[in-house]
């Protein structure tokens, strides 16, 4: 990355001191994507690959409930001078409806997270049991699955392989259909864990919570601005996604005017799954999120900020001739 002074920073390092990386207004970024390591497509090398090559400079992986795929996206990200920050989608509960949460900057290893790390662990061994009980389920009804074990390929099994392997037999033509069928076999493999445990765990764990694609109506409705009044009431979120693929300008515009009326931090992100599915990473502007990507020890030059850093070099190329 370009620059590269010393900080202090809570977040990805917990409280060690951290190289502050300099970026441009405009290098991209995208801080919402998925891997194999849940319900993605992508490798984490192709993934890399990509982003490397479209030049992005920052990126996050936020796969469902588990942080399997980080760690490797750091280091083949190293290779090309890409941040990786780390991150992970809880799925959680609050009001009687489920919230994803972006969670950036927590390290599993650390001692601090060990209450975020028995959620993760939580969530996994409860996803296996519910896609289990939808296995025994599905084919006590006759479903077969034959495609189940490629699918899965060793990975821990989760509920969207269960859904996939319906789809591959045939017997659903996508994942919300595929989905009604275990629902309607008593199996819903609905698990998630209390919004304000999430959010108390990670802040523990130095992390910050950003709730995902909150202008997306998955059923249940948009986020509104007396909804977000009432959660900042009881949980202490950081910031909201307010750049995501599905946002309207106008969605965009709202949504970043409640992150300067509440103080909270605007984030940006895709949430690409795959090459092209539902699309590929967005090369969202460094600037339009300058305040998050502070707190991961990322510093966003303005064009004075430029202009300075090319005379200062000037100067010195002078002085050296």
């Amino acid at each position: 990355m370009r620059g590269g002074r010393t900080a202090v920073f809570s977040g990805i390092l917990g409280r060690e001191e951290a190289t502050m990386h300099s970026i441009f207004a405009h290098d991209a970024v995208d801080l919402h994507l998925h891997t194999l390591a849940s319900d993605g497509r992508w490798t984490v090398a192709e993934l890399i690959d990509y982003l490397a090559t479209k030049r992005f400079r920052v990126a996050a992986l936020c796969d469902h409930d588990t942080m399997a795929a980080v760690d490797d996206a750091i280091e083949l990200g190293k290779k090309y001078g890409l941040v990786i920050v780390p991150g992970v989608e809880v799925t959680t509960r609050w009001a009687d409806r489920q919230w994803h949460l972006l969670v950036y900057g927590v390290d599993p290893a650390l001692p601090t997270a060990r209450a975020f790390r028995a959620i993760l662990d939580e969530l996994a061994d409860r996803l296996w049991a519910e896609a289990a009980r939808a296995i025994v389920a599905l084919e006590r009804n006759g479903y077969r699955l034959r495609a189940l074990r490629e699918i899965v390929g060793g990975r821990p099994l989760r509920p969207h392989h269960v859904l996939l392997a319906l789809i591959q037999e045939g017997s659903a033509t996508n994942l919300a259909t595929a989905h009604e069928i275990t629902k309607r076999l008593g199996e819903p493999m609905t698990v998630d864990v209390p919004l304000s445990r999430a959010v108390a765990a990670a802040h523990e764990a130095g992390g910050i919570c950003i709730l995902a694609h909150p202008g997306r109506d998955d059923g249940a409705g948009v986020l509104t601005v007396e909804t977000l009044e009432r959660m900042r009431m009881e949980i202490p979120i950081d910031g909201l996604e307010a750049h995501y693929r599905s946002h309207t300008l106008e969605q965009t515009e709202t949504l970043r005017a409640w992150c300067a009326r509440f103080g909270l931090l605007a984030s940006a992100g895709s949430d690409s799954h795959a090459p092209g599915h539902p699309v590929d990473p967005i090369p969202y502007p460094a600037v339009s999120i300058a305040g998050l990507l502070r707190r991961f020890a990322i510093d966003v030059l303005s064009e004075e900020d430029v202009s300075e850093h090319a005379a200062v070099a000037e100067q010195a190329s002078s002085r050296a001739e």
